[in-house]
């Protein structure tokens, strides 16, 4: 059993996020938990005609702009706000966020995990070659 084991996550003990990406590898066969399990499983954008798909890197602008729409339709959900606090410098691409955590996971596991999201990569328009140039 893996330190990342569904005891150890499901306890909350802390676990490194190679061992967490491990853990989401290992289960990826089995069926992922909803919270990791790839988004185009989840929100269908092959059969679902989206009008608007928005980014966490543009949350805030992005929310705006969900949020004028709903303002203007004067429906349900029009007077809702959106907390502006950004924890994230705007100027840095999401793969520098991410690349320091990728910094003690093996080359297979990465081509593992980027074989289970590869189609949400894709789809949503990011890269993962920083990750793993021949994957």
């Amino acid at each position: 059993m893996t330190p990342a084991s569904a005891y150890y996550i499901g306890a909350g003990k802390v676990v490194t996020f190679a061992e967490f990406a491990e853990y989401v590898a290992d289960t990826a066969r089995r069926g992922l938990d909803p919270h990791w399990r790839p988004q185009h499983q989840l929100c269908h954008p092959c059969y679902v005609d989206y009008d608007f798909v928005g980014r966490f890197e543009n949350l805030a602008a992005d929310s705006r702009h969900v949020l004028a729409r709903l303002a203007a339709s004067g429906g349900p959900g029009s007077n809702t706000t959106f907390p502006t606090e950004n924890v994230f410098d705007r100027n840095v691409h999401s793969s520098a966020i991410v690349r320091p955590f990728f910094a003690n996971v093996s080359r297979s596991l990465v081509q593992r995990l980027i074989s289970i999201y590869r189609i949400d990569y894709e789809l949503f328009g990011y890269d993962y070659r920083w990750a793993c140039r021949d994957c």
